[in-house]
């Protein structure tokens, strides 16, 4: 049996009880009447996951989904296993602006 025109498969499917349990201490319903108070848009998942974060960083719970952009003035530059400015290596202290280790002048 062919599939009926436009139709389509489900990848994933998000109702509000998934957002209510990722948003944690919320019904289904509760999330479906913040949707149509305009606090997220339920059809954009970026909007779903900032909302969601939001509610979490409220409550102390570590965050989920996509990460917040970085802005441009905030480069994070590349990730490295080098010690941060503030930890000292023995009497210097490793630079990672300048790539190198400075005396400790503290």
């Amino acid at each position: 049996m062919a599939r009926p025109q436009r139709s389509r498969n489900a990848l994933i499917r998000v109702t509000y009880d998934v957002i209510a349990e990722l948003a944690g201490g919320i019904t289904g319903d509760t999330a479906r009447r913040y949707a149509q108070r305009g606090l997220f848009d339920a059809r954009d998942l970026a909007s779903v996951l900032r909302w969601v974060n939001g509610v979490r960083r409220q409550q102390g719970l570590s965050l989920i989904g996509v990460g917040e952009a970085v802005p441009a003035d905030e480069d994070p530059g590349p990730v490295s296993s080098t010690p941060t400015l503030s930890e000292t290596v023995g009497i210097l202290r490793y630079n990672p602006r300048r790539a190198c280790f400075e005396e400790d002048n503290t």
